[in-house]
């Protein structure tokens, strides 16, 4: 063969390489497009670890909730510092975490389609040590679903779409084209988080100035006939009755179950938790916490209440409030119907004649009910 027959084939052979490659480009440029269009993509892809700071707003203005994690534990700093909820925190964070998002559209003049400009759109920032913004993310007003919304990076304009209720995450539960984030929706209004089998005191007392009288006591001890076993006893000594042990347990379910009703300004005057009227205390393994009571606020039906060692200041509802006004007779195995018609109501605490409260128990206890000063849990 000729050498000019030869630079001619090998011409033509590359000219058919370098078609072969071009196909091989144009065909995988498909195909990530593809794969972009109709694929899922994750939105936030940051570490849980180094996020220190959660801001949660509405369009342009300043954040309405911002989330703070100060010794490891989550504070509302829009609510007077309360503590967060952290089963609601960690929801959102995991939540967002694993978002996958479907691309919808993308250009500066689709965005009012899905209500997500950065005016009118719910915005999500997270922040790291140092305030480094760790993902800034903007939720649109409106949705494809009922649990389907749409969701892009501030920086970006592409939409995606997530299947994840954004609005129930942040609490919106009104129209989510009116509503900004709620802050107590982010507030833990339980008054108590006790494990019971490590209670091991329980009292009640109430408090009229200097004066303090325990109207509810009981107290966890060893079996001294087995180490393994404890029984709850009364704690005076003129209480002989029969103590039932299951509603000592019912009673701590109820410390447990107990909501406050909101937040309220720890500057504010007229709650009377500066000089209580009433106290719970229960210790759990060694360390007590105080439950703090003013008078009942007779107009509104609420009671103002302050734990030892939290900042915030809750109002409880009547209700709730009567679930934890209790005196020895409540943990009796019979109670007798005119000790328990005599128990004290929230409106005696405003008054502050509880004096039929601090009888009960004695009187119960010199009727004789029963004999025994415990029983075995």
């Amino acid at each position: 063969m000729k050498p000019k027959q030869i630079i001619i084939l090998s011409v033509i052979f590359g000219i058919l390489a370098l078609g072969i490659l071009l196909k091989s480009w144009v065909r995988s440029a498909g195909d990530n497009a593809g794969s972009a269009l109709g694929g899922r993509v994750a939105l936030a892809e940051f570490d849980p670890v180094r996020l220190e700071r959660i801001r949660l707003g509405r369009g342009t203005q300043s954040a309405a909730v911002e989330l703070a994690k100060e010794n490891g534990i989550w504070k509302v700093k829009s609510l007077w510092d309360a503590t967060a909820d952290p089963v609601k925190v960690e929801n959102l964070i995991q939540k967002l975490r694993s978002a996958q998002g479907e691309l919808r559209g993308s250009g500066k003049k689709l965005l009012a389609d899905f209500g997500i400009q950065d005016t009118e759109a719910f915005s999500i920032k997270l922040f790291g040590t140092g305030n480094v913004l760790l993902e800034d993310l903007r939720v649109g007003t409106k949705q494809a679903g009922e649990a389907d919304y749409f969701i892009r990076k501030a920086a970006s304009e592409d939409v995606y779409l997530v299947g994840v209720n954004i609005a129930e995450l942040l609490g919106i539960y009104g129209a989510s084209n009116e509503t900004a984030p709620p802050g107590l929706f982010w507030a833990d209004l339980s008054l108590f988080n006790l494990e019971p089998e490590k209670v091991t005191k329980i009292t009640v007392y109430l408090l009229k100035g200097e004066e303090k009288t325990m109207i509810a006591g009981l107290e966890r001890v060893i079996d001294p006939k087995d180490s393994l076993k404890s029984f709850w006893k009364f704690l005076r000594k003129d209480m002989t009755a029969s103590l039932d042990s299951g509603k000592v347990q019912k009673f701590i379910a109820a410390m447990n179950s107990a909501r406050a009703e909101k937040v309220v300004d720890p500057g504010g005057k007229g709650y009377g938790v500066e000089k209580p009227v009433w106290q719970l205390a229960v210790t759990e393994e060694g360390k007590k916490v105080l439950l703090n009571a003013g008078p009942v606020d007779e107009k509104g039906g609420l009671v103002y209440v302050k734990s030892s060692g939290d900042p915030a200041i809750f109002s409880l509802q009547a209700s709730f409030f009567n679930d934890l006004n209790v005196d020895d007779t409540h943990f009796l195995k019979d109670v007798p119907p005119a000790a328990e018609s005599q128990k004290s109501s929230p409106e005696s605490l405003s008054s502050g004649m509880l004096e039929e409260q601090k009888q009960v128990a004695s009187e119960t206890a010199e009727a004789g009910l029963a004999d025994g000063q415990g029983q075995a849990v």
